[in-house]
């Protein structure tokens, strides 16, 4: 039995094995590359530590991507025949491995928030706990797990900034700007390369209206993200919409051809078809158009990715951005059938996704492909009545703000002025300071005053 430096037990006989897994778990939660190779080191050194083999799992589960399930499945069976050589903490990861395997993700999240009960300092179980919770739209309850855990946590504690950046974006989500800002803040203070941090304070300088602060506090720590994975990528969609709402258009061509889609970029090509780097693309490319932006043939090199992913159902949200990706190239045929297997996975499976994509993924998909046919009362029809329910796809206030603005702009384009007003009432009190002052509903506000004049 070996100790790693984080003060938490590996059942393991090599030093050299618990030693990788407590880099791996380090590197995961600052958000930095190389994790993967931190576990085939430690499972190079000690092939049966079932510790790494669940994490392995965990790993690929998260990239939320269908055909890793095999991938899955082999970590999963090597960590249960492990399993009773394993602590009790590693048994409730193995336990989280398994119900993710088998698409129940709220089991996954009960099985964090039992570890955290038991290790309230375990940043590796806060950081998966969150990032469920967060695909599944319930920040509130990672709200109540990073809260629930806090009288543990202080600067002395290892790994203390990232639990900061967790707290911060929880804080976020849930409205509670001021806290959430000094949180990130300080986390940034203590580790300038904390992208979770610095990706927390963009929200909430998103959320209030700050877009040129947001442009000064991203351009001041890009130079830090050298070590970081894909969120470096997604942190500069982040900057781009600053550039958006502040009119720097040519920036938010640069950035994107530079940061948000380089397939130059290494990591993009290793894995160019990565679900967030995928939303990213497609969300930027939208808003550009909607500002009045030629993106030119942008589209087209994702449209070929996403073809190939028609039948994967492992993100809400990322089936609703292929919807908007295919429908931006006139792949209506690829839209039917994206949306017909949307509609196969909500009605047959058992698993926790399947009534978020009934309530909420394809109703947004078919708003998507409907707003792009200019048939925008389809789009009123399709996300009207589910608009209160959109969280239940996942993602942040700021991701999902990108369907607002189609069910916005439909509701100008078809002279609905009252029901734009009562809108951005809504996408207010959602948490967005001064929506109708934003860029992203300039032309919608506009189409109002005219009518009333």
């Amino acid at each position: 039995m070996s100790m790693h430096e984080r003060n938490f037990s590996v059942s393991t006989s090599s030093a050299a094995a618990a030693a990788a897994c407590s880099r791996a778990v380090e590197k995961f939660t600052q958000r930095k590359i190389d994790v993967v190779p931190c576990l085939q080191e430690a499972l190079a050194a000690d092939p049966d530590c079932g510790f790494a083999h669940a994490v392995s799992g965990l790993m690929l589960h998260g990239a939320r991507q269908s055909s890793l399930m095999p991938l899955i499945e082999d970590s999963l069976a090597a960590a249960k025949r492990l399993r009773a050589s394993m602590n009790h903490r590693e048994q409730a990861y193995v336990d989280a491995l398994e119900c993710g395997a088998a698409g129940n993700l709220h089991g996954m999240v009960d099985h964090y928030e039992k570890i955290l009960a038991a290790h309230p300092t375990d940043i590796l179980a806060l950081v998966l706990c969150q990032g469920e919770l967060f695909w599944l739209g319930e920040m509130q309850r990672s709200e109540r797990a990073s809260s629930m855990v806090a009288s543990a946590w202080h600067e002395e504690t290892p790994g203390y900034p990232d639990y900061l950046a967790v707290r911060a974006f929880d804080l976020e989500e849930c409205g509670q700007y001021s806290k959430a800002e000094a949180c990130g803040r300080e986390a940034v203070e203590q580790r300038s390369s904390n992208a979770w941090a610095a990706h927390a304070v963009a929200h909430v300088m998103l959320m209030q209206r700050r877009s040129k602060e947001g442009v000064d506090w991203l351009e001041g720590l890009q130079n830090n993200w050298q070590e970081t994975n894909q969120m470096k990528f997604h942190i500069w969609w982040h900057q781009c919409l600053f550039y958006l709402e502040t009119r720097q258009h040519d920036a938010v061509l640069d950035g994107y051809d530079n940061w948000i889609r380089n397939r130059n970029e290494p990591l993009v090509q290793v894995t160019p078809d990565l679900y967030i780097d995928l939303q990213n693309g497609a969300s930027m490319l939208w808003r550009l158009e909607h500002a009045g932006v030629a993106v030119g043939s942008r589209w087209q090199e994702m449209a070929e990715l996403v073809e190939k992913r028609l039948l994967d159902m492992s993100s809400p949200f990322t089936s609703a951005h292929y919807a908007v990706i295919l429908a931006a190239v006139g792949n209506y045929k690829a839209c039917d059938t994206l949306i017909e297997a949307m509609r196969d996975f909500a009605s047959a499976s058992p698993a926790t996704l399947a009534e978020r994509y009934r309530v909420a993924a394809i109703p947004a998909a078919e708003a998507a492909v409907a707003h792009r046919r200019g048939q925008y009362q389809n789009v009123l029809d399709s996300l009207l009545p589910v608009r209160q329910a959109l969280w239940q796809m996942g993602a942040s206030h700021a991701q999902r703000d990108l369907f607002f603005q189609m069910l916005v702009d439909a509701a100008a384009r078809s002279g609905k002025t009252d029901l734009v007003q009562s809108l951005l009432q809504e996408i207010e009190l959602i948490g967005f300071v001064e929506p109708a002052q934003r860029v992203a509903y300039a032309s919608a506000v506009s189409q109002v005053d005219s009518a009333r004049s």
